[in-house]
């Protein structure tokens, strides 16, 4: 076996690690529990056509075997994909002029991990996409194993791409890691090609070599959009410093010759529930460890009405922790100078994790299953993050970076979620993230428009579509319910239900539901005091892996400190073939979800309450079919 062999197989073995069945996201939240659901037949057989493939009781496939053509519906079709092949981590996103820049994590041989280029897209309106030729492939010494993870900045005109180029080398060792930069050749204004398909690597690469003291080569990579302070550039790269996650402070005042300032947060400085110990760290670091773990794709931004304060976002991934990866943020107050990152006083970090006076706790970005989110900013001010979305079919592990017989069968793996504005709730003290309103270019044709009243008597009802020929696999849902008590009595509570169910056929179904407490204290009116958000995929069928995370995504919305009124409950779900975004709230609370059902049927869409007293629920849908994003040229 080759080196580069040994080495592909090693690093995706370790993003293979088996999940357990231990659950980061479903703790036990009072009044937020799901639902269970009895399980339904599982078809041996589903529809026609040439047999592809079966996924084995082995696999977790309960012996179901597909076609081609079921294989191939799951490709989502108004999200960022590949056509084929292998996408993970969103890199250097930016918007020059009137075009809108994605890169992204590219493998274009094979539907697995494999030695990554930068795949590249183009949009003029945030919609519709483009896709052009990769972008950076690995073709040099530093980067011949990878043209890894990074961001991109417009410095005075020209965008700049960093990026962390890995090389395994005899001479540098296993898996070495250095920082790397790229522009666009020729580089604007003079560049008569706006999509800007051709990009030049820098001949003073790598930029960034040098690791600081406690630092690795192995664990050095994803360096941040730079921002600018007092004349310098400053970036920071992920990775681990004394064993604990960590953002590395590199400063520039040409953006060529960098060096090492400081650290700019650690997972003992921005996570005060961190169990990374100095006992922990020793010669030997681990990358998924439970206590200290890397960092991978930092993010380092402010948003609006954040007074001053900023953001830190992080991902990082930890054996034994279902899901596998995960992506945090923290808010914090202003650093201030960062040329004093180096003092002693800032040994954990110059940005920790206190804002309003208070520390913060991480919170998730999403209950579902993204990774390696990344952020860019608009000239409009406006903040964007895009979110990986792996994998989560039957047979695979970790983020199926190995893939399975279905994946290999489909032919292509990962999907970007819709760029999300990201704002700042100052009464909830958090962020939100909703899909731009771009998006909204893509609706076809209303499909649906109307209210109903679901009560004991009617707990379900079907939208009748006004086109019986759309099979229901690419549609925007908004669904705004009041709920009603059926009692005037104070000082009681009363737990309820309410959400949507995609049909797939006579024996799957997904379920995204909001569920929760209400609450009517002496002599008051009745709120919503406890909320909560879930996708239920224990019946989806088909190639899911309804053992995910227990069959079911979610958890708690944050409400006010004095409640929400009780028709103050919305759903808004982009269902995309295999992809589920859900939002609560306007985007209080987000799943992005993968289900997988194998079925030839048109999916149904119904709206369902149940309530633990006898009440009913107001229920207001649109519905609209979606559009392919994808188009020839702009």
């Amino acid at each position: 076996m080759t080196l580069l062999s040994t080495v592909r197989r090693l690093f995706m073995l370790s993003l293979g690690l088996p999940v357990i069945t231990a659950s980061l996201f479903n703790a036990d939240v009072p009044g937020i529990k799901p639902l269970a659901v009895s399980r339904g037949p599982m078809p041996a057989q589903l529809g026609g056509g040439r047999l592809l493939a079966e996924l084995s009781a082995a696999d977790g496939g309960a012996n179901i075997t597909f076609t081609l053509d079921q294989a191939t519906a799951q490709h989502p079709q108004f999200h960022i994909t590949p056509q084929s092949g292998w996408m993970n981590d969103p890199n250097g996103m930016f918007q020059l002029g009137a075009l809108y820049h994605v890169f992204f994590q590219y493998n274009p041989d094979a539907a697995i991990w494999g030695i990554p280029s930068w795949g590249h897209v183009v949009s003029s309106d945030l919609a519709h996409w483009q896709r052009l030729p990769s972008a950076l492939v690995p073709d040099m010494t530093h980067d011949n194993n990878g043209v890894f993870s990074g961001s991109a900045t417009v410095v005075n005109g020209t965008p700049i791409l960093l990026y962390t180029g890995v090389t395994t080398s005899p001479e540098y060792g296993y898996y070495y890691q250095t920082q790397a930069m790229a522009t666009p050749s020729p580089s604007p204004p003079s560049n008569p090609d706006p999509l800007l398909t051709h990009w030049t690597k820098s001949a003073q690469n790598p930029i960034i070599s040098n690791t600081p003291l406690g630092g690795n080569h192995s664990q050095f990579r994803d360096p941040t959009t730079t921002w600018q302070q007092d004349g310098s550039y400053y970036t920071a790269v992920g990775g681990q410093l004394d064993c604990s996650g960590s953002a590395m402070l590199y400063s520039s005042s040409d953006y060529t010759t960098w060096e090492y300032v400081g650290l700019l947060a650690s997972q003992t400085g921005s996570d005060p529930s961190s169990e990374c110990l100095p006992a922990d760290k020793g010669d030997s670091c681990d990358q998924f460890g439970a206590a200290c773990r890397s960092w991978e794709c930092p993010d380092f931004f402010t948003v609006p009405n954040l007074n001053g304060g900023y953001v830190l976002k992080w991902s990082d991934q930890v054996l034994g922790r279902t899901p596998y990866g995960a992506d945090w943020y923290v808010l914090g107050n202003s650093p201030g100078s960062y040329a004093v990152a180096n003092d002693s006083d800032h040994a954990d970090g110059l940005f920790t994790s206190t804002y309003m006076e208070a520390a913060y706790t991480p919170r998730l970005l999403d209950y579902g299953s993204i990774y390696a989110s990344k952020s860019f900013e608009l000239d409009d001010g406006r903040q964007l993050m895009m979110n990986w979305v792996f994998e989560t079919s039957v047979g695979c592990s970790g983020q199926c970076s190995a893939g399975t017989a279905f994946t290999n069968a489909s032919g292509w793996q990962g999907v970007q979620t819709i760029p999300r504005v990201v704002t700042y709730d100052a009464e909830l003290n958090e962020l939100v993230f909703y899909p731009v309103v771009e998006v909204e270019q893509l609706r076809r044709e209303l499909l649906y428009q109307g209210s109903v009243t679901l009560n004991q008597t009617t707990p379900m009802v079907t939208a009748p579509f006004s086109n019986t020929s759309n099979d229901g696999r690419q549609l925007d849902i908004i669904l705004n319910i009041t709920l009603i008590p059926s009692t005037s009595a104070s000082g009681i509570n009363s737990t309820f239900e309410a959400g949507l169910m995609l049909t797939h056929d006579s024996t799957t179904s997904t379920r995204v539901l909001l569920n929760g407490t209400m609450t009517r204290a002496n002599n008051t009116t009745w709120t919503v005091s406890s909320l909560g958000v879930f996708v239920n995929r224990t019946l989806s069928g088909g190639a899911t892996n309804t053992t995910y995370q227990g069959g079911f995504e979610g958890g708690a919305v944050s409400v006010p400190s004095g409640d929400l009124a009780l028709d103050d409950l919305q759903l808004r779900v982009l269902v995309d073939h295999s992809l589920l975004e859900v939002f609560a709230n306007q985007g209080r609370g987000r799943i992005a979800s993968r289900v997988y059902p194998v079925s030839n049927d048109s999916w149904t869409v119904s709206m369902f309450a149940t309530m633990q007293l006898a009440g009913s629920g107001d229920f207001s849908a649109a519905i609209h079919a979606m559009d392919s994003c994808w188009v020839d040229s702009l």
